[in-house]
């Protein structure tokens, strides 16, 4: 089969099991990345964008992904917030991925000397199941997942071009080595799970045994290592709170065996899929449920430790009966090893995590199973039931996917399902809190939040929402209770001070600047409550003060549009026109989607 007819099928794989997705809006992280962002909003802060973390707006994280920001700042500049071509264009760097797979799963197996014909028809095979297997549905049907499909296409790409490189000669030789260079870099500032990619490149030389290539490699990979590091030290950066201490040490194999049972049950049969996974033991008091769910965990444990034991049996089995198998298996390894729960990251299982590990299993499975289709040729009936079984499975792949892709029609449906399928985390039912907090349901956020606190009890987030609810309902006893005990929380002591302000204006018809000013002073710059602030000065009387405040903002965070547009209204309102035109078109300046300045 030609390249271009497989780079079809696979376009087309993908497209179908997707397509629902494009119909699909905003949800969860979305709100924070896309609607929030004031970075993404014109292309002359695209520089900018490489100078601070993601969540500029939101809770601070450990995410440094600027060409995930950039990707964006694209979206934005053609669609603003229509959520339609973000959908579009995550589907399109899946389908990106999956080729750039296809490209290097054949040359992987063509290097270790498989006719290239087969070598492309398995390595096809191979990327179809891997592109519309439900499991990646969360990097691809959710705008914010888009980090796992960028740092695969270009890591996949690298090492496609440092396989190609060792077939080239003089300057292609270099050419080739260099671009692998500028992909892996890519990859790595599309996501931190790009960093396997050098890890796997190196690992494949030293299997080949082609030490002239090896220390080319390294030098790249020192070089890209080198590039990564200042740019993202140099970046700025709040880092993210820990609500809840890692597990311990000796902890951590329990959850990794967990965690290996877990996936495995999800790429088997896909069925149950959920954001926000837990494989630990939370037992709620001895009950018949609560025991329940522990003898499933040890039971889940033990699962976990033969399909390890498996794994690393099959292993050892291919080293010297398929080199090309084993190399597969050991960058399926390389790949899982920092999602595996051995180092502590903010879940203990998550389905996107193995959107890169599975890429490399399936590879070697494909492997094992292609003697099933020279079989199937020869007409033997077990191939035949065998190939029959394997194709009605993979309809059901994507069957699965297409549906679950619906999973993120809105911000409702993505939290209630996740619930509905066990994925009933607190931060889950804090998020489904708010949206009814929102929607005017005070008694169903209440409830919510209830739930969020009995799973984390004195969770900061859960604590401020529900304090939000009892003001609605005007039960201040209530509400002051749970700020005085929010407001030693340093998370959320700036929303806390924020509602007290609210609170006491509500008790007393007072209006606490002092207060509100401490809020606007307290934890990490919050643009919101900084507004808020500002706003409550001019509305005050004290508009000079507003505009000063306002100017004290900009001078480190000139980038917002929001807050230069605010300004130009301020500047209005005291009579300054051409300081209020020069802040409209700063304004306009940050953002593409404000419009021209008239003339």
């Amino acid at each position: 089969m030609k390249k271009i007819w497989a780079v079809l099928i696979l376009f087309i794989a993908v497209f179908i099991s997707y397509a629902p997705g494009v119909r699909n809006g905003f949800v969860w992280d979305d709100t924070a990345l896309v609607l929030r962002d004031p970075l993404i909003r014109s292309w002359r802060l695209i520089a900018e964008g490489f100078n601070h973390f993601l969540f500029i707006d939101a809770t601070a994280s450990d995410f440094y992904r600027p060409i995930q920001r950039l990707t964006y700042t694209i979206d934005y500049a053609l669609a603003g917030f229509q959520p339609a071509l973000y959908h579009a264009t995550s589907i399109l760097w899946h389908g990106l991925a999956a080729v750039a797979f296809l490209f290097f799963a054949e040359e992987l197996l063509s290097s270790f000397r498989m006719d290239r014909v087969r070598a492309r028809n398995i390595a096809l095979v191979v990327a179809v199941v891997w592109a519309i297997h439900p499991v990646q549905s969360a990097a691809v049907a959710y705008v914010s997942g888009r980090a796992d499909p960028l740092a695969a296409a270009f890591g996949f790409s690298g090492l496609f071009l440092l396989l190609r490189a060792r077939e080239a000669t003089g300057g292609r030789n270099l050419l080739l080595f260099g671009t692998s260079g500028v992909a892996l870099l890519l990859s790595i500032l599309s996501k931190e799970a790009g960093l396997i990619f050098p890890v796997i490149a190196i690992g494949f030389f030293l299997l080949q045994k082609d030490w002239r290539d090896l220390w080319k490699t390294a030098a790249i990979t020192a070089f890209v290592g080198a590039i990564y590091l200042t740019l993202r030290l140099g970046a700025e950066h709040q880092p993210a709170p820990q609500l809840t201490p890692p597990p311990p040490i000796l902890v951590r194999p329990i959850i990794v065996a967990r965690a290996v049972a877990e996936y495995a049950g999800l790429i088997v049969f896909p069925w149950n899929l959920h954001m926000d996974r837990d494989v630990e033991t939370e037992p709620t008091g001895f009950n018949d449920a609560s025991l329940a769910h522990a003898a499933w965990r040890e039971l889940q444990t033990l699962l976990g430790l033969l399909v390890i034991a498996a794994f690393f049996y099959w292993l050892w089995r291919a080293r010297n009966r398929d080199p090309a198998v084993f190399a597969c298996l050991l960058f399926t390894l390389i790949a899982y090893f920092p999602v595996s729960g051995i180092i502590a990251l903010n879940a203990n299982a998550a389905e996107h995590w193995i959107y890169l590990p599975t890429a490399f299993l399936f590879l070697a499975v494909g492997l094992e199973l292609a003697p099933l289709a020279e079989e199937v040729a020869l007409r033997n009936p077990k191939a035949i039931i065998i190939m029959g079984a394997i194709c009605l499975w993979l309809a059901f792949l994507g069957a699965r996917t297409f549906v679950r892709t619906f999973d993120w029609k809105d911000q409702r449906t993505f939290l209630e399902r996740t619930i509905a399928h066990g994925g009933d985390s607190a931060r889950m039912l804090i998020n489904l809190g708010g949206l009814e907090l929102t929607e005017g349901n005070l008694p169903e956020a209440a409830a919510d939040l209830h739930a969020a606190l009995q799973k984390k009890p004195n969770q900061p987030l859960a604590m401020v929402n529900l304090a939000a609810v009892a003001l609605k309902q005007n039960d201040f006893k209530q509400a002051r209770e749970l700020l005085n005990r929010a407001i030693q929380m340093p998370l959320v002591d700036a929303q806390a001070n924020e509602l007290l302000t609210v609170l006491e204006h509500k008790e007393s018809g007072k209006v606490d600047l002092m207060r509100m000013r401490l809020a606007s002073r307290s934890g990490p710059s919050n643009w919101a409550i900084e507004k808020a602030y500002i706003q409550l000065l001019d509305q005050t009387g004290a508009r000079s003060s507003a505009i000063n405040e306002l100017l004290a903002v900009l001078q480190t965070q000139w980038y917002r549009a929001d807050s230069w547009q605010l300004l130009s209204e301020l500047e209005t309102e005291a009579g300054h026109a051409d300081q209020a035109a020069n802040a409209l078109e700063k304004a306009r300046t940050y953002d593409v989607h404000l419009g021209a300045p008239t003339r």
